[in-house]
């Protein structure tokens, strides 16, 4: 190894390491300057309750009545999944307090500060280190994942375990084997009763396994794939068929549809309505009274007006679900609202607001552009083999997700903890571009490796 190799490598190690300090103090600061109004409100209460009922009733509930009285019969149920409420199990307290709520925005943000980390360790297999060093940072500074530890949200704990997921993969595909593929269904299953939204996501793993692998050694790392996901999965199901008798409570899943169905989150183009239009709806208890009730009122929305409702969901609904403002909140980077913040009042928050902001509709557009070329890469393109299986799995993870809420609801604040799969793909699409030295075209890839 050359002298200057090594002196490059260290010191892109010592500005990670800055990046990485910069990032933690951020988070730390945030929490510590950041005054939510209502702590606990709308899901962050939600999720506290199963949490709270959990840890003194030892029933999975979000009943609010044992909360006034720990005594109050507790009857069980499943409208959310239990990942997060089990992240916040040891952390709540009766009653609670603002120690309580400080506690756990601690614990999310060491979760946060971690994000960073395994990110960089995810972008290195994938991208130079120069490019890898300029994601991380983006991923430091980024205002909603600083935001979001300040609430009793998922966000924060669902980013960290997709990462997690794709450093695996990152691993995976370098040394394909049985432990890495069973481990990375194990994790998806973790993140998956975090958020619901990733349990069909094995489906798709499926697929690019067999597309990868041929079909003998696909299907077998499948299989493994889907056995570590239904070592987490599996339990949760059991738990609601023997204790409620069903698979899962279809509250979410048909709020999911609904929530979505009303174009530019409005209830006939009525202002007063954005963000929360099936509460002006006078139809919206009949509407969502199931699947097949909300597929037919779409359905009949579609059939009175087809180019209102294709342009919502084709072109609009991907838009808005990678926009920057948070719909249903307080607006810009905030969910529920705050009455202080350094992003009020610090110079250097403002400023790395500012760009982050400033950039991100050109990340976006990077991003999507790199989804598509990862795909149909030109052979002059000198892409180590790895990464492009491990992009190729970034872009099915992007897309899937896209697609997913082009179907239902497109809130903003659920692209939140992709962010740091598309800055991977947005700086992929950069990083590919030739530049040009001493009149000889050098493939960016070729440096700072």
């Amino acid at each position: 190894m050359s002298t200057q190799y090594k002196n490059n490598h260290i010191f892109s190690i010592l500005i990670v390491g800055f990046i990485l300090i910069c990032g933690f103090y951020m988070r730390l600061k945030s929490i510590n300057e950041t005054n939510v109004k209502i702590d606990l409100m709308a899901d962050a209460k939600a999720y506290f309750m199963y949490a709270f009922n959990m840890r003194y009733n030892s029933v999975y509930s979000y009943e609010i009545k044992s909360l006034e009285n720990i005594n109050n019969k507790v009857l069980p149920d499943a409208l959310r999944p239990p990942g997060y409420p089990l992240f916040l199990y040891s952390l709540v307290s009766n009653p609670p307090n603002e120690k309580m709520i400080y506690n756990i925005q601690f614990a999310q943000v060491i979760i946060s500060t971690l994000t960073i980390l395994f990110s960089f360790l995810f972008f290195i297999e994938i991208i130079p280190l120069f490019w890898a060093a300029i994601g991380v940072f983006f991923v430091a500074i980024n205002p909603h994942l600083i935001v979001m530890n300040s609430y009793i949200l998922t966000e924060t704990l669902f980013c960290f375990l997709i990462v997690i997921i794709g450093f695996l993969i990152s691993i995976f595909f370098k040394k394909p084997n049985f432990f890495m593929s069973t481990l990375i269904g194990f994790v998806i299953g973790i993140a998956s009763i975090v958020r619901n939204s990733l349990q069909y996501f094995p489906i798709i793993m499926l697929f690019l396994l067999l597309f990868q692998y041929g079909k003998r050694k696909g299907f077998l790392f499948s299989i493994t794939l889907i056995l570590g996901f239904s070592l987490v999965f599996l339990p949760w199901i059991i738990r609601n068929l023997t204790t409620l008798n069903i698979v899962t409570d279809k509250t979410l899943i048909i709020n999911f549809l609904h929530h979505g169905s009303y174009p530019d989150f409005k209830y006939k183009n009525i202002p007063e309505t954005f963000g929360f239009p099936y509460k002006y709806d006078p139809n919206s208890k009949e509407i969502s009274q199931s699947i097949k009730s909300v597929l037919k009122e779409i359905t009949s929305c579609f059939y009175n007006e087809p180019i209102k409702y294709i342009a919502w969901y084709i072109f609009k609904k991907p838009i808005s679900f990678w926009s920057w403002n948070i719909v249903q909140g307080m607006g810009d980077i905030f969910v529920y609202p705050v009455l202080k913040s350094p992003y009020f009042e610090s110079l250097f928050f403002k400023l790395t607001h500012k760009f982050m902001y400033g950039t991100h509709f050109f990340l976006v557009i990077s991003c999507f552009i790199g989804c598509f070329i990862i795909w149909f890469l030109p052979l002059k393109i000198n892409v180590p083999t790895n990464s492009i299986f491990i992009l190729r799995f970034v872009s099915i993870f992007l897309l899937y997700f896209t697609l997913l809420h082009m179907i239902g609801a497109p809130f903003p604040r659920y692209s939140i903890p992709l962010r740091p799969y598309m800055y991977i793909m947005a700086l992929f699409s950069l990083s590919i571009i030739n530049i040009k030295s001493n009149d000889k075209t050098i493939n960016s890839y070729t440096l700072l490796q």
